[in-house]
């Protein structure tokens, strides 16, 4: 075989395309798909992935308890955390939190800040009053959470908490710029200061 010029064929047998000898045969043209319509269904299915699995804040919860999923410049999730309380929990409600291989950031400064996962990423609104001392990420659907890549808290060090009652799956994950991380299929209890107590 030359070392840029060779042959795919369609193998039935195996259900694949497979690289054969310039001089192999094939069996004929099957019938069914044309490029046109399996470049059409590659188009579709390249569009639907980075769809899949990714930080989908609640609709219909409280303002006041919904974090702003945004991008951060190359590319990777920036969440704008929630105002945090008094007692400097900042909580944030979320239908799906899935953490793929870049990671996500949790945007924790009053002011624009270097990040390691994403570079230089803007101030965040909602800090008016300071930042948040812990991060709460609840997670209100029944779908499992799958971390995968690291959480960083971009800007001053805070801890980070995951709940999800249905379950968290970790293959790859790891925390960057967190005084402490918690996994959690428990629900979080808050007191009437907004503190939690477990």
């Amino acid at each position: 075989m030359n070392k840029y010029l060779h042959r795919v064929v369609f193998n039935a047998a195996r259900g694949l395309r497979m690289v054969v000898q310039e001089t192999a045969r094939s069996a004929g043209k099957a019938t069914g798909t044309t490029p046109a319509i399996a470049a059409g269904a590659l188009f579709g299915v390249l569009v639907a992935l980075p769809g899949q699995a990714q930080i989908v804040d609640a609709p219909g919860v409280a303002p006041g308890l919904r974090p702003t999923v945004l991008v951060a410049p190359n590319g990777v999730p920036l969440v704008n955390i929630q105002t945090p309380s008094a007692a400097g929990v900042s909580r944030n409600l979320y239908n799906q939190f899935d953490v793929q291989r870049g990671g996500v950031i949790l945007n924790n400064s009053r002011s624009d800040v270097q990040t390691q996962l994403g570079g230089w990423v803007q101030a965040n609104p909602y800090l008016a009053t300071g930042p948040a001392r812990i991060i709460l990420n609840e997670i209100t659907s029944g779908n499992p959470t799958q971390l995968r890549g690291a959480i960083e808290v971009g800007g001053q060090r805070a801890e980070v908490i995951v709940a999800n009652p249905a379950g968290i799956a970790v293959d790859g994950g790891s925390f960057i710029n967190a005084s402490r991380a918690t996994l959690t299929t428990g629900t979080p209890q808050l007191n009437a200061a907004g503190g939690l107590d477990g």
